[in-house]
């Protein structure tokens, strides 16, 4: 399995570095920036590339929000290869979670999605919860 994160400028590469920082290197993942320079052809170029490149079936894309070029970008992949995913709104947690999947030799898109919503979490309604839950 192989996932391929792309961004506006440089949060794809910002977010696996971090995860790798916590979590060790991360075997089967690139990360793309589009950068003012590049056109929307461009990054279409860089990702199919690394597209062609990958034996495995199983390839995630990763991007970092909808309607934007990437995500527009990604219309025209899922088109050349439909066997591709591919999932908006990539955070840390999502690409921990792939790390670990990795690991373990499984692929599971939806427990991606699940562990990036998880990932958001207002701190202090948590707390309070949490001492409510206490008393």
């Amino acid at each position: 399995m192989k996932l391929i994160l792309a961004s506006h400028g440089p949060l794809a590469g910002a977010i696996l570095a971090s995860a790798e920082l916590i979590i060790g290197k991360i075997d089967s993942v690139a990360a793309f920036s589009l950068t003012k320079e590049m056109g929307p052809k461009d990054l279409e170029r860089e990702l199919s590339e690394e597209i062609e490149k990958t034996d495995d079936d199983d390839i995630v894309l990763g991007l970092d929000l909808l309607g934007g070029t990437p995500s527009n970008v990604s219309v025209t992949l899922l088109a050349k290869y439909p066997k591709l995913e591919v999932i908006t709104g990539i955070n840390l947690p999502m690409v921990i979670e792939y790390g670990n999947q990795k690991m373990l030799g499984q692929l599971n898109v939806a427990q991606l999605i699940s562990m990036a919503t998880a990932g958001v979490t207002n701190v202090k309604e948590k707390l309070a919860e949490d001492q409510s839950d206490e008393d």
